[in-house]
């Protein structure tokens, strides 16, 4: 799904504050990235002012095919931005974290084993 333009002014607000260091009509622009930060970092607020832009299949699209780094094993494991809520909201399960895949093939570290952790 693309966003018509203009964007609203409540999106662009919501917009501004999850993804706070891109300009928010080019995060706007990425919807499958916008809702991910917001699914993390998004106030109950912020996602019902998306919710009236946005319709549940995307979110469901995102969670499904959720992009690596974003959903993090912090973000999993804090309880206001539990990844699992979203899941058992659409009853969709919980697959393991996305891991990145270098251009050599390989994927990135196991969950947990980033820097020594």
């Amino acid at each position: 799904m693309i966003l018509p333009l203009p964007y609203p002014p409540e999106l662009l607000r919501v917009a501004r504050k999850v993804v706070w260091y891109d300009a928010p009509e080019r995060t706007l622009s990425d919807l499958p990235t916008f809702l991910a930060h917001l699914m993390v970092y998004g106030s109950p607020l912020d996602v019902a002012a998306t919710e009236r832009h946005v319709p549940t299949e995307e979110f469901q699209r995102v969670l499904e095919n959720a992009p690596p780094g974003i959903f993090t094993e912090e973000a999993r494991t804090r309880p206001k931005f539990l990844r699992t809520r979203w899941h058992r909201r659409f009853g969709l399960p919980v697959p393991p974290l996305p891991r990145r895949r270098f251009p050599d093939g390989s994927l990135g570290p196991e969950p947990g084993g980033f820097f020594g952790r």
